[in-house]
């Protein structure tokens, strides 16, 4: 008598006791909940590399250690991709994006743990950019891998990869509207609205995970209203901020072309770019691991902290601060390029967030310092987060929704709406596709696939984009 197979009982079960909405929702949460855990467990390692990185360098007096920690960590890195996963870390949401695309959303089960693991590695010891990319790849594999072991079709699997790649977003920031939007953005850009259900269960379960385990927003902002006289400024600074988005898309493509045309090995990249790495950290000190502590600064008034174990300082008086602000505004950029062409594991997300934040802040103080009017330097250091996150990703509704939810200003809504929409414009004029580049949907001619109910496999349409899968504008 034939045995049936046990992923085919796992599929029959799901099918007659759930039915196919009821499986999807629990599924969702399941997903949440994971990417919850996944996104915790990603906190605290980075958490607890960087305290041991402190506590060998400016703790202890050691300053010219850090020339050489953000070259370990990348040589580990290296040596983890060379060792476990043949050289294909798979890093970046332009490789999750190309699973959904490409890959009808079947994302390799080693992203399970090697996106947290390497990107806890890489940012714990100098490396400067965000978390969001590896713990979107990390829930996009939780919820591809548990679609496939409940059998679900190509068209759930994908929506439920989704919904993972959303719930760790969201779980970073608990910013569960912030997380479902990005993912809708990203991933599944023109979807109909329904599908924002289970995207919405999941982020929301994983924030509440995230919530009880691990307490405290990214961000903490008190304000309760914005001056609508300083509307000139704000629209000022989204037309800065534009360009400065366009600066960093460019600057970031050029060092990825620089690094791959003239170092071949992942070991010399790693060496090179950790080497460079080190040297700019030692002379800004708030470029060290994803630079939200820079932030927070900022926000609670405290901007001269930033200048704290620079080993040398300017003599410009009020204007100190402001210089070094717009230092860290364009050498951002650079750190990360460095970081993520280097082989270290991270993303522009969380690094533009902190450029726009410099941005703003260094704006508002300038404007302030000339006399020609008196501006709120906390709201124009958040506006200025989300312009920069919208011109650079080209996610504009993300910058909103997450900038009111990971900072509790929605009294700033308005000036939000205003910045973000005019910066995103304005910089996709002048560079019409994101730091990301142009999605990995152009590969038009992969390898035909087909997907269905059954888990049978499905080919691309004719334009490239798999059956069910709406085409990224």
């Amino acid at each position: 008598m034939e045995r049936s197979h046990p992923l085919t009982t796992v599929g029959h079960v799901r099918q007659r006791y759930f039915g196919p909405h009821t499986s999807l929702i629990v599924a969702s949460a399941v997903i949440g909940i994971l990417a919850a855990l996944g996104a915790i467990a990603l906190k605290v390692g980075v958490h607890a590399f960087t305290a041991q990185a402190h506590r060998l360098t400016f703790a202890g007096e050691r300053p010219w250690l850090i020339f050489l920690l953000p070259m370990a960590g990348l040589l580990l890195v290296a040596g983890i991709t060379r060792l476990f996963l043949h050289d294909n870390l798979g890093a970046g949401l332009p490789s999750l994006i190309r699973d959904v695309r490409v890959r009808d959303g079947r994302v390799a089960k080693h992203k399970l743990w090697s996106q947290i693991v390497t990107s806890a590695i890489t940012m714990g010891m100098g490396g400067s950019a965000g978390l969001e990319p590896p713990i979107a790849a990390t829930g996009g594999a939780i919820g591809s891998t548990l679609s496939q072991w409940l059998r679900f079709g190509r068209t759930e699997r994908i929506l439920l990869l989704a919904s993972g790649a959303g719930a760790g977003v969201g779980a970073i920031f608990n910013a569960p509207i912030a997380g479902t939007v990005f993912a809708l953005e990203i991933l599944l850009a023109n979807n109909a609205l329904p599908l924002m259900v289970p995207m919405l269960i999941a982020s929301a379960c994983a924030t509440l995970v995230s919530s009880l385990i691990y307490h405290g927003q990214p961000f903490v902002l008190i304000t309760s209203s914005w001056d609508p006289q300083s509307l000139g400024f704000y629209v000022l600074l989204a037309f800065v901020a534009a360009p400065l988005s366009v600066f960093v898309i460019r600057i970031y493509r050029w060092m990825q072309h620089f690094a791959t045309r003239n170092f071949s090995g992942p070991f010399t990249r790693a060496a090179v770019g950790g080497a460079l790495l080190g040297l700019l950290i030692f002379f800004f000190p708030p470029l060290f691991g994803e630079g939200y502590d820079s932030v927070e600064l900022l926000l609670q008034g405290r901007a001269a902290e930033l200048a704290m174990h620079a080993p040398v300082t300017f003599q410009l008086g009020v204007w100190n601060i402001v210089l070094l602000t717009l230092g860290l505004t364009v050498l951002k950029v650079v750190a990360t390029a460095l970081t993520v062409h280097s082989g270290g594991n991270g993303g522009m997300f969380g690094p533009s967030l902190f450029i726009g934040a410099m941005l703003g802040f260094t704006f508002a103080r300038a404007v302030n310092l000339t006399g020609v009017m008196e501006l709120n330097e906390v709201n124009f250091t958040v506006v200025g987060m989300a312009a920069v996150l919208s011109g650079a990703i080209h996610v504009p509704l993300t910058a909103i929704f997450l900038i009111a939810e990971i900072t509790g200003g929605y009294a700033l809504f308005v000036p939000l709406m205003i910045v973000t929409s005019l910066s995103y414009l304005a910089s996709r004029y002048m560079e019409p596709t994101s730091v990301y580049g142009t999605p990995p949907a152009m590969v038009v001619n992969a390898e035909p696939a087909r997907s269905d109910a059954q888990g049978k496999e499905a080919g691309p349409t004719k334009n490239g984009t798999p059956e069910g899968v709406p085409p990224r504008p």
